[in-house]
């Protein structure tokens, strides 16, 4: 007991020496820690502040950029209304003036169009006249009438007449020279031109589609006057005329007609190549024209 009371009186002293030092150092690392953390805390601190202005730079920057956009918008805006304005006037006043020069063209065209229809009418009309001034002043003795001849009427010449129809049908008047074709026909039947005018009637039918009128009026061609200088067109053009109205026995036979009669003619080739198409020729021939 006695020995346990002297260690702790001899070792009493040490032990609160080593715990005030190692308070002494604890204080001190706590010390060095507190500044430590002054000093974090005051780089944070100027870090933040930087930062802050930075920020109230960028801001401020960002606010004058807005104001810049918006004073060049307002500028923007205001020269395209100023343009807008100074555009609206002479554009709304160009678009009356088009306006009005399509009124005036309009106009024009009709008035040519009444100009031209009047000037054909004033050109047949004087042909009436000089072929009347030409039969006044030179007469020609009318021939005794021939029984079953019909008298020819008075009106224009046979010559006045063929004019008239050929001017019309090359002007595109076709009905116009069409009526006077079939005039020509049946008043100077025995005239020169009388199958040619006969043959232009079947022509001016088959130009049209009317295929069945045309080979009536090509078979009179043919029939009528007999051998003419229209003979072989008119030959021709009756069996292209049957084949597009698809009486395809009869074309093939009008077809080998005209060959039989004109072994020479201007549509031989025409002619053989048609009857291939239709089946009813089988030996391949050379051809350089085309089918009608």
């Amino acid at each position: 007991m006695k020995r346990l009371l002297f260690l702790s009186i001899v070792l009493t002293p040490i032990l609160f020496g080593q715990k005030r030092e190692d308070i002494l150092s604890i204080q001190r690392d706590v010390a060095n820690l507190q500044d430590l953390v002054r000093q974090l805390q005051k780089s944070q601190d100027e870090k933040m502040a930087a930062l802050q202005a930075m920020l109230q730079q960028t801001v401020d920057a960002s606010v004058k950029l807005t104001g810049g956009l918006t004073n060049l918008q307002r500028d923007v805006d205001k020269k395209l209304s100023d343009q807008q304005g100074a555009l609206v006037a002479p554009v709304a006043a160009t678009n009356v003036k088009i306006d009005q020069m399509s009124d005036d063209f309009r106009s024009v065209a009709i008035n040519v169009a009444e100009l031209v229809k009047k000037m054909d009418a004033l050109d047949r009309k004087l042909t009436d006249v000089k072929s009347a001034i030409s039969t006044i002043q030179n007469p020609v003795p009318l021939p005794a009438p021939v029984p079953g001849q019909i008298a020819v009427p008075s009106g224009p010449s046979a010559e006045t007449l063929w004019e008239n129809a050929r001017r019309d049908q090359s002007s595109g008047k076709l009905e116009l020279a069409m009526d006077e074709y079939q005039s020509y026909v049946k008043n100077f039947d025995k005239t020169e031109n009388a199958p040619a005018a006969q043959y232009q009637v079947g022509y001016l039918y088959f130009q049209a589609g009317q295929y069945e009128d045309a080979v009536k009026a090509f078979d009179m061609v043919l029939e009528h006057w007999g051998e003419n200088p229209k003979t072989q067109e008119a030959l021709y053009y009756k069996a292209v005329s049957l084949q597009k109205a698809k009486s395809l026995t009869d074309a093939g036979r009008a077809y080998k007609e005209y060959l039989a009669k004109y072994p020479h003619g201007e549509h031989v080739q025409n002619a053989h190549q048609n009857l291939r198409a239709l089946g009813m020729e089988s030996s391949p021939r050379s051809t350089s024209k085309k089918r009608p």
